[in-house]
């Protein structure tokens, strides 16, 4: 992956829809010399954070590793998962973190993930896809046209709380109302 420098850039002029361009920012930084480099990621959106990622979601998230793999009724520690059925370890860890993900509760690798699926994917892939933060990418893309965004008008409701601010701001930014929410 490119620079991060590189890669707000391209999000911010390249990839962003004219009509928010200037009210949505990434931010994004590593806090060298902490424990993995632990660092935060926000977007902004007319200068207030709307969705953040940070290292301190580790606990919230492990919190929820734990009852996912409790729900599916495995109960080897963690260590002997890996090591007897490391494909039900990857399983548990991506429910988990599709669900971390749903409550707004992400760490910078779902971010990292999320932007490299959105920036490898075509973009009508990127806003149909289970993951909410490769959707808060895509449907701020110029490439998501007009009528594009009428048909995704009645979604807003079902998309997560975090998210449906950032869905508003488009249909606004282009002046479209949100539609029938079901």
């Amino acid at each position: 992956m490119q620079s991060w420098s590189g890669v707000r850039k391209r999000l911010e002029q390249d990839l962003l829809c004219p009509a928010l361009r200037g009210r949505v920012r990434y931010f994004l930084t590593h806090y060298h010399g902490a424990p993995d480099n632990y660092g935060r990621f926000a977007l902004r959106l007319d200068g207030k954070e709307v969705v953040f990622a940070n290292p301190y979601n580790e606990i919230h998230n492990t919190k929820i590793s734990n009852r996912v793999k409790a729900e599916l009724g495995e109960n080897r520690r963690w260590w002997e998962l890996y090591e007897d059925d490391k494909p039900r370890y990857d399983e548990i860890f991506r429910l988990a973190d599709m669900e971390s993900i749903e409550r707004g509760a992400m760490e910078l690798y779902h971010i990292r993930d999320a932007l490299r699926e959105y920036l490898n994917a075509p973009v009508r892939d990127a806003l149909s896809s289970e993951n909410a933060a490769v959707r808060m990418f895509a449907i701020l893309d110029r490439r998501v046209g007009k009528r594009t965004l009428a048909r995704l008008s009645g979604s807003v409701s079902r998309q997560p709380e975090w998210l449906r601010p950032i869905y508003r701001a488009r249909f606004e930014a282009e002046g479209l109302r949100v539609g029938a929410e079901s």
